[in-house]
């Protein structure tokens, strides 16, 4: 072996060592911030956990995670992963969280209808009665001193059901904050929303909803084909935004992913209050901007 390799091979050997030697500091250091968390709990919510590891570039994996207690039962998580946290979260601009493997099978809730006939609680049985999972992704960045909040995602992924995402870019003059004398600050200040874009995929929960629905004389199949009869023909008379919102309703009818997007960089003002009070006037608020399309693929 000449020296330059020699050479070459011990670097490689000295980087590995360190690599592993600052993951295993990493992943001790956040075992610890895991445990501190966890002890400032309400002492009626247990949480245990199998294992903790990290990295040295901020990335944490935390697995078998099982948050509840005696009388609710339990949610286990099979991993939550972090990545681009600061070690003070305070300080942390930007950073992802994904939960994979949610299950509720555990968790005893309560009001879980054992004949489900609409959106919500199909899901509710899916999750609570029937044991299918639930992944979530959630990822962000933060500019504190222009007061811009940027949701890069925020997905939710149930099995055999379909999945729901939403992005888009928040601009305040109010900073965000959970202290209570501020909420009603928050929820009064104009929020502009730039960049925005929300997606439906449907992987069997509208086949449910309809099989919900039948009868002896109509199945499911027939309902779908009805319902996606009516659309067609309520379209020839639509006008636009009516006729975009159809249009997005027969396509996820029909199989498609549908998003909604909005078509320009100029953010338009809402006031959060106000959308809490009328969801319908909320949804009147974005059709009014004209900017929002939507997409089918």
């Amino acid at each position: 072996m000449s020296k330059n390799t020699k050479l070459v091979v011990g670097v490689l050997v000295a980087l590995g060592v360190c690599y592993v030697g600052g993951n295993v500091y990493a992943s001790s250091k956040a075992k610890d911030a895991v445990d501190e968390m966890i002890a400032d709990l309400p002492a009626t919510t247990q949480v245990s956990y199998g294992d903790v590891s990290a990295t040295i570039f901020g990335d944490v994996s935390i697995d078998d995670i099982r948050i509840g207690d005696a009388r609710q039962g339990d949610i286990l998580v099979d991993n939550i992963a972090l990545s681009g946290f600061e070690a003070e979260l305070e300080n942390t601009t930007e950073g992802e969280v994904h939960f994979s493997g949610v299950s509720f099978l555990e968790f005893k809730g309560q009001g879980v209808d054992d004949t489900p006939d609409d959106i919500q609680e199909i899901l509710v049985h899916m999750l609570m009665k029937e044991g299918k999972t639930l992944d979530q992704r959630f990822s962000f960045e933060v500019n504190e001193e222009d007061n811009e909040y940027r949701i890069k995602e925020l997905s939710f992924d149930v099995e055999d059901a379909g999945r729901v995402s939403l992005s888009t870019d928040l601009f305040t003059k109010a900073p965000i904050s959970t202290a209570p004398e501020l909420m009603a600050q928050h929820l009064m200040a104009a929020i502009e929303i730039g960049a925005f874009e929300f997606s439906l995929a449907d992987d069997g929960l509208v086949d449910r909803l309809f099989a919900s629905q039948a009868t002896a004389e109509k199945d499911g199949d027939n309902l779908r084909d009805e319902a996606i009869e009516e659309l067609k023909l309520a379209l020839e008379q639509a006008e636009e935004p009516r006729q975009m919102i159809l249009e997005g309703m027969l396509a996820l009818l029909e199989g498609e992913e549908v998003t909604l997007y909005r078509d320009s960089d100029e953010p338009f003002s809402v006031v959060p209050m106000m959308m809490m009070s009328d969801p319908n006037g909320a949804f009147a608020t974005f059709m009014r901007d004209g900017k929002f399309k939507i997409n089918t693929k």
